[in-house]
């Protein structure tokens, strides 16, 4: 099986991130009084963070002339916690925990295309062809805050008069690769995943391993946002940073791949309340 390498660098970046995950970029930008902080949720391990989203948070440094800090956080409980004391300048957020940002007064200003979907991965040699069948087995999800790696599984499951916490062995481990490798290695019974990660160049290799047992409906991708009071030339500038990677360009269609989309447009709230409707009902928002 195809293996990560681990690099001192990586273990660096590791040790970092476990206190926040802060990595200062470019030298050359202008120094201002204070950094400007791109916050990303973490999804992913912080080796992919760093190796996904430093070319652009680069871009956005160069654009506003000012020192950006790329920046995460150990668990969703944490992100969402400095997101609402307004530590964040700019974040990339799934639109469920979008949701409980608001307070905070966070504005959605672009979000990538097209949507992706969650499904339920098993190895091809699994006796699992349905989720009934995930009934008294090890399954790893993302996490509660996740439409699609956990919260469309949990209604379906609903739907079968399944017990997702008493009649399955449910493990939130929180990064995507945690659980594809997790479960190629026979650690878990299946995964829940946005299953557009399996075409990643990291996964590519692996993703004939695995079946999928069911998927979820359409989810909107990340939306970009931008902290309360943030000045109208500033977002303005980082949304046309953002809609202006083309997939004609080498450079721009690595940085679009890389986030698994096709291109970033202009969005705001109004585009994720649709999708609100259909989760507002979820344990998330009525139980937390």
């Amino acid at each position: 099986m195809r293996r990560i390498l681990t690099r001192p660098a990586f273990w660096f970046f590791l040790c970092v991130a476990v206190w926040g995950m802060a990595l200062p970029l470019s030298c050359l930008a202008q120094e201002t009084s204070e950094a400007f902080r791109f916050a990303v949720f973490p999804y992913k391990s912080p080796k992919s963070v760093i190796e996904v989203f430093s070319p652009l948070a680069a871009r956005i440094e160069k654009r506003l002339g000012k020192k950006v800090l790329l920046v995460s956080a150990t668990d969703s409980e944490t992100f969402l916690k400095k997101s609402l004391a307004g530590e964040y300048d700019l974040a990339l957020t799934p639109p469920t925990v979008y949701y409980k940002m608001l307070p905070a007064g966070y504005a959605a200003i672009a979000k990538g295309v097209p949507s992706f979907r969650g499904g339920v991965i098993v190895r091809q040699d699994s006796e699992i062809t349905t989720i009934e069948q995930c009934r008294g087995k090890k399954i790893a999800a993302i996490g509660e805050h996740s439409y699609a790696g956990y919260m469309f599984f949990k209604a379906q499951l609903d739907e079968k008069g399944i017990d997702s916490k008493k009649d399955l062995d449910i493990q939130f481990v929180g990064k995507l690769d945690t659980i594809i490798y997790g479960v190629l290695n026979k650690k878990y019974d299946g995964g829940v995943i946005r299953l557009d990660t399996l075409d990643m160049l990291d996964f590519a290799p692996v993703k004939d391993q695995f079946r999928i047992v069911s998927r979820s409906a359409e989810v909107p991708q990340f939306p970009f946002v931008v902290k309360k009071g943030m000045d109208q030339q500033t977002a303005t500038a980082i949304r046309e940073v953002l809609t202006s990677l083309s997939p004609d360009k080498p450079e721009d269609l690595a940085i679009l791949k890389s986030l698994q989309i096709k291109k970033i447009v202009a969005a705001t709230k109004d585009d994720y309340d649709p999708f609100y409707d259909v989760i507002k009902k979820h344990a998330f928002y009525t139980h937390h």
